[in-house]
């Protein structure tokens, strides 16, 4: 029998060994030291997601990825194909993907939060290895063989595993690994120069710093509080940013049209000379690939793995909602007609006017100041009601752990555990607050799948929550306006959907359902941010917190929701979905030509900006799994309007139907189609009415 000390220096030993497979070749000094805190500490081998890199420390954590991905897929070649099995074929690949996914985003997170310029430009140069490197063995014939070998064999397996194999030998055959050499060779550098162009796309949007300059009186009608938050220049004006916590509340609520005009040309005209040749290549480089791989278009490939299946379903689609809309679109817009002839003697609403009078229309119909309603909106009691909503629909528990610096000052960090059995499920970085350098918009960075890794050892999924509120510099806490709500919500329950899921393989955990679902949880969550019940729970009064939100409040917010829904619609969903359409189906074409002549035909009339080009900035244009899928959006806001009304509507807080959900919808991943997840759930097929319902019958027919 071993001794207590033998029995220590055996673990000590397995978690060294342990953290030597999962990074490869083991890494001396700080940065070893790092990744074994961070495999060891709380808890055991669940967390491989390493913080705290310096610049050099990422670029080596990427090589030695690159190192042990690639002598795991020398040894699953090196298989003799007449001895292929689960075990040494199936296996070692299913726990690569696993093991590195972590590592993979350990270093290319930095990019999108890391308050270094160095630190963000040794995670892009990481990145650009990485994708490298996952293209290349993406591309690997001898490993291809060796798959198809083992799948040839008809070896009965788990619907799960089985789901895998014929996924992994898709994939394989989607880079175009049954054509000849020669075509092989030239799909491989087709898709390594479309990452390498994306990449330089994306980098040139996040790193956009324009700034404009006004004056006091340009930027008459916005808050004081705003005012106060902006820097002032040399030349006395303020400084005004092209970033959303900038940009939005100016084109709301400034009054002086010349300032919305030129803040909204200059955000359209954001990487204009860089980006537009830069898309334009891609999408041409995307076409001549999917014609080398057997596809008419590029929609057409993009296309083959999601919902939609195939582009003309995706033009149906559109095209039947347009028709629906458009009456009502066409109410709403009379509606700012009027009130912008009123205020300015002129009844052409321009884009620049769109969302001003969308405001004034509300505050007139519904009295409600906006800036009066964040009061009730300080971010930490946001947050906590967001957690206790979450824990009470999904029997869930969070935990914060304390740390004093995580990768920035004001990022907080939660364990979420299943509330009946204490379960670990995950873990969750909240980054809430903007700085320089950071990703300018909202989103959920899964950093580490949730999946076996075999040996009856399993790994938790971690994910971050990235937004860009404005910290308050005063006594005042941070306070939300009701749209940031909606979004934090919104991607909280993205990050439920990550940390719920329990799916065998890192492939189908969590936010790898297809892309065109991926939006339908969180849509329909945001219901909650509308409901007297819910809201009170995350609201109270900054200067007193007893005082709740009232209910007179909570029905108007209710009421804001269902103002200029179609027109929203048209502007914000069908005419980029639409344009998305056209760029991935259609050959050389003009971006900035298609925008001009389609804005106008989608949303009623109303022209593009002159000398601007808003597809040079739209990063879901270039994002890998986003091209040929704006249409999603509005896409999942159906499914979400249906499987709210069916099951939530009146019943918010009801957790049975809340677990429910959370077993139904969230815990499979993407270990079943999104079309089999949905019918399950509802107990039929998806419909439509229930989105019209909620959204084309306006209520407001007159001021």
């Amino acid at each position: 029998m071993a001794t207590k000390g033998g029995r220590q220096r055996q673990q000590q030993q397995q978690v060294i060994q342990y953290a030597g497979a999962a990074i490869g070749v083991l890494i001396a000094g700080r940065l070893f030291m790092r990744i074994f805190k961070a495999i060891v500490g709380g808890n055991s081998s669940e967390f491989k997601f390493v913080l705290g890199l310096e610049p050099s420390q990422i670029v080596k954590l990427a090589e030695e990825v690159i190192d042990k991905s690639q002598r795991v897929y020398d040894q699953v070649a090196s298989v003799p194909l007449q001895k292929v099995s689960y075990s040494n074929v199936i296996a070692p690949l299913a726990k690569l993907e696993a093991e590195e996914f972590a590592l993979m985003q350990s270093c290319k997170l930095p990019r999108l939060v890391s308050i270094s310029k160095e630190a963000r430009q040794a995670s892009s140069d990481a990145e650009k290895m990485l994708d490298a490197h996952k293209l290349k063995s993406s591309m690997r014939e001898d490993v291809y063989l060796v798959v198809k070998a083992f799948i040839d064999k008809k070896i009965t397996l788990q619907p799960e595993a089985q789901r895998y194999v014929e996924r992994l030998v898709k994939d394989c055959e989607r880079k175009g690994l049954k054509m000849r050499s020669e075509m092989r060779e030239e799909a491989e550098r087709l898709n390594a120069r479309i990452g390498e162009l994306c990449n330089v796309f994306q980098n040139n949007v996040n790193e956009d710093d324009s700034i404009l300059s006004f004056s006091v009186g340009e930027l008459a009608g916005m808050h004081p509080d705003f005012l106060k938050s902006l820097n002032t220049g040399d030349d006395g004006k303020l400084k005004v940013t092209l970033k959303p916590f900038h940009y939005f509340p100016i084109m709301e609520h400034c009054k002086v049209r010349s300032t919305r005009s030129a803040i909204a040309t200059a955000r359209y005209q954001r990487c204009i000379k860089e980006n537009t040749p830069i898309l334009e290549k891609v999408l041409d480089l995307r076409h001549k690939l999917a014609h080398l791989l057997g596809y008419k278009n590029w929609a057409e490939y993009s296309l083959e793995l999601r919902m939609a299946k195939k582009p003309e379903k995706v033009k149906e689609f559109q095209e039947r909602m347009v028709q629906h809309l458009t009456p009502t679109a066409l109410k709403e817009l009379k509606l700012l007609q009027d009130l912008k002839e009123e205020e300015e003697g002129d009844s052409v609403v321009g884009l620049e006017d769109v969302l001003y009078y969308i405001q004034k229309a509300e505050r007139r119909m519904l009295n409600l100041d906006i800036n009066d309603l964040s009061q009730y909106f300080p971010v930490d009691t946001v947050t906590s009601g967001i957690l206790r909503i979450y824990e009470h629909l999904y029997g869930l528990k969070f935990q914060e752990i304390r740390k004093k610096y995580v990768w920035a000052e004001d990022v907080r960090e939660y364990a979420v555990l299943d509330a009946e059995s204490r379960k670990s499920l995950g873990f969750v970085y909240l980054d809430l607050f903007t700085r320089e350098g950071k990703y300018s918009h909202a989103c959920v960075v899964p950093l580490q799948p949730g999946c076996d890794l075999g040996n009856r050892k399993s790994q938790v999924p971690v994910a971050a929550l990235l937004m860009n509120l404005t910290k308050s510099v005063s006594n005042v806490p941070t306070l939300l306006k009701h749209s940031e709500l909606v979004t934090y919500f919104h991607e909280f329950g993205h990050v439920m959907h990550h940390v719920c899921s329990r799916a065998s393989f890192a492939r189908f955990s969590g936010l790898q359902v297809e892309s065109d679902f991926r939006e339908a949880p969180s849509h329909m969550l945001e219901n909650w941010c509308y409901e007297r019940e819910s809201l009170k729970l995350m609201s109270a009064h900054w200067k007193d917190p007893k005082a709740e939100i009232t209910d007179s409040l909570c029905n108007l917010l209710k009421s804001k929701r269902r103002s200029f829904p179609a027109l929203r619609a048209l502007r914000n969903h069908l005419f980029i979905g639409s344009l998305d359409l056209i760029l991935h189906t259609e050959e050389r074409v003009d971006t900035e030509l298609v925008i001009r002549k389609l804005y106008p035909e989608v949303v009623l009339g109303m022209p593009m900006l002159e000398g601007t080009n808003l597809a040079a900035s739209t990063l879901h244009l270039m994002s890998g799994g986003c091209d040929a899928s704006c249409y999603a959006y509005l896409w999942s806001e159906v499914f979400a309007a249906d499987m709210f009304e069916t099951k939530f509507k009146g019943n918010i807080m009801n957790n049975i139907v809340g677990m429910e959900f959370r077993n139904k919808v969230l815990v499979p991943g993407a270990t079943k189609d999104a079309i089999q997840i949905l019918t399950d759930f509802l107990g039929r097929d998806p419909s439509v009415d229930a989105y019209l319902r909620m959204n084309v019958l306006n209520q407001f027919d007159d001021l």
